[in-house]
């Protein structure tokens, strides 16, 4: 609903979304922590390997599920006197009132309206080409009750939960006319991306944690030939726990690369407010010093 005061904010539907991604997300953590355990009990170092390639083949695509729902968290359309903004996570759309020729249901349309591929309830997102409207954005939550927003670039493709009263918003700051139209922005994840790579602090974080994660899968794919059994710890009173396959060394680069994935992609969330510079650069050194205590962890190992 939008608020009494200011811009009139409006909120994609969020609910299924949420728990889609919340139930996909269970079952790929899930996937990936039954795999290590497994992988840990056996005796097999075929199958050891095998299953902690499986445990990352589950984990991959858990960033992406954790940035959806994030984005749709965060999602807004913000109506103003002089516009548009769509916030969508990283994505953001700012449109002049000037620029928007027309809103109007997608039911309304009269033909049939092509839809993003690998939509999902709560990410309705991409774009596709329309013979009738040509270039079509979607930054939506679901194809129940889309809205078309028609610009001379493109159209975008919203879902407000309060349809109507979007359109009766538009109608009414359509009446009143703007004063001072905003300027056009857009920003894509991609271009953000590219901000945060040119930041010369984060780059060289990013870099060394990115080259100490391999250089950990280096250092351990030479042990490996090298040792039948090898211990990966110790016991309280300082002796090496009892040894297991060598191969087992692997579940360090698998840590190493997890936590590098986890720390990137928290530091990027991080860095889109200019106040978070500062924990975001923390959490990019924490990549590097966690395969760094990794590799020195190896050397310890590798000497008993």
């Amino acid at each position: 609903m939008p608020e009494s005061s200011g811009p009139a904010v409006f909120l994609p539907p969020r609910r299924a979304g949420m728990l889609f991604h919340a139930g996909v997300g269970s079952l790929l953590t899930a996937g990936s922590a039954a795999c290590i355990y497994l992988a840990f009990i056996s005796n097999s170092d075929i199958n050891f390997i095998v299953l902690l390639f499986l445990a990352l083949f589950f984990f991959l695509p858990l960033p992406l599920i954790v940035y959806r729902m994030y984005a749709l968290s965060s999602a807004t359309y913000l109506l103003e006197r002089n516009g548009l903004r769509i916030r969508w996570g990283l994505r953001a759309e700012d449109i002049p009132l000037t620029e928007i020729e027309w809103i109007r249901p997608a039911a309304e349309l009269g033909y049939h309206l092509p839809l993003p591929p690998a939509g999902v309830p709560g990410a309705l997102l991409g774009k596709r080409l329309s013979p009738e409207l040509g270039t079509v954005e979607f930054l939506a939550s679901q194809t129940r009750a889309l809205l078309l927003i028609a610009t001379p670039q493109k159209v975008f493709a919203v879902s407000p939960q309060d349809e109507r009263g979007f359109v009766r918003e538009f109608q009414k700051i359509m009446e009143l006319g703007s004063l001072t139209p905003m300027r056009s922005y857009s920003t894509k994840p991609a271009a953000y991306v590219r901000a945060v790579w040119g930041d010369k602090f984060a780059r060289s974080a990013l870099t060394i944690g990115l080259i100490l994660t391999l250089l950990l899968l280096i250092q351990v794919s030479l042990i490996i030939p090298t040792r039948e059994l090898i211990s990966l710890g110790f016991d309280a009173q300082g002796q090496p726990l009892a040894p297991v396959p060598a191969a087992q060394l692997l579940i360090l680069p698998i840590i190493g690369a997890l936590t590098f994935s986890a720390d990137l992609l928290l530091g990027l969330l991080l860095y889109r407010r200019e106040e978070r510079h500062p924990v975001a650069f923390l959490v990019w050194i924490s990549s590097a010093i966690t395969p760094l205590l990794l590799i020195i962890a190896v050397f310890i190992l590798a000497a008993h």
